[in-house]
């Protein structure tokens, strides 16, 4: 059966959510301090105390060392001495006219944490939602154009899609390549089609303009998931939702497929379902280990 949260629902509340959030302490600003405490602290710390500014409302143009000793209650000789290791790393950087503000090293070793997370956290989730549905599920992400299945979860189904991972599908026909579109302008869309409509599909319902493909992602948005019936193949439906990073982009997308006689009745039902499954691996994905 699905894990429930505390509150008794399938996927957690935000209440639970909160409370996964309020098990961990962050490291106090007063632990920059000289003490005791180890330099690993002392880092996480500094870091801490460089968002908060950020925050507080700080302009994009970053801060000065003598805005960070105020915001730390420490003296500038101390704030500056503990600031210039990180900008030597990279995880803070300093502009000419000497502000700061936190690297783009720090966000990507983020983004990487969150990749191995997703690949950790996403497989309970998709049990679950294969269990509650009683279909396939996929976790996809958009490579080079197209979706990359890299992982899947079987259910007991006699008949069941194909197992994709390590597979690509298009984007414009696909439940998952919608749902990875959420984000993307109106101007991305129609690039997919210029000089005609993409290759790699074959179903009756496949979109054969930008015009057609935008009308079905504007549709998709609207209710926080996307259907296709009949695009990628004529006998196959799906409905997919975008997983986000703790920053809200896209990073995946959940999917359900199955054969058209066995899931069109019930696929708004199911969309529903994955876009709480989505929702709640993004919330975990995002959320402080407990």
């Amino acid at each position: 059966m699905p894990t429930q949260g505390s509150c008794g629902a399938l996927w957690r509340c935000n209440e639970c959510i909160g409370r996964l959030h309020s098990s961990t302490s962050p490291i106090s600003v007063c632990d920059v301090d000289d003490t005791d405490k180890t330099a690993a602290g002392k880092v996480l710390a500094m870091l801490e105390a460089v968002a908060g500014i950020a925050d507080d409302g700080a302009s994009g143009s970053g801060f000065t060392v003598a805005e960070l000793a105020q915001e730390i209650g420490r003296d500038k000789s101390i704030a500056s001495r503990q600031l210039r290791p990180l900008v030597e790393l990279g995880l803070v950087e300093r502009s000419e006219d000497g502000r700061h503000r936190l690297g783009w090293r720090l966000f990507t070793l983020a983004a990487r944490a969150g990749d191995q997370r997703l690949l950790l956290l996403a497989p309970p989730v998709m049990h679950r939602l294969s269990t509650v549905t009683g279909e396939r599920v996929h976790l996809s992400v958009l490579r080079g154009g197209e979706v990359l299945t890299i992982l899947s979860e079987s259910s007991r189904q006699m008949i069941q899609a194909v197992g994709w991972v390590g597979r690509s599908a298009p984007i414009h026909c696909t439940a998952s390549g919608r749902a990875l579109l959420f984000d993307h302008s109106d101007d991305d869309v129609r690039r997919l089609f210029d000089g005609g409509p993409p290759p790699g599909a074959s179903g009756p319902r496949t979109p054969r303009s930008a015009k057609e493909l935008l009308q079905r992602l504007h549709e998709a948005r609207a209710r926080g998931f996307a259907l296709a019936d009949g695009e990628f193949d004529a006998e196959l439906v799906a409905a997919g939702a975008p997983v986000r990073d703790f920053r809200g982009r896209i990073v995946a997308a959940l999917n359900v497929s199955a054969p058209a006689y066995r899931l069109r009745d019930r696929l708004p039902a199911v969309g529903q379902q994955v876009a709480a499954a989505a929702s709640h691996l993004s919330r975990i994905t995002s959320a402080p280990a407990p």
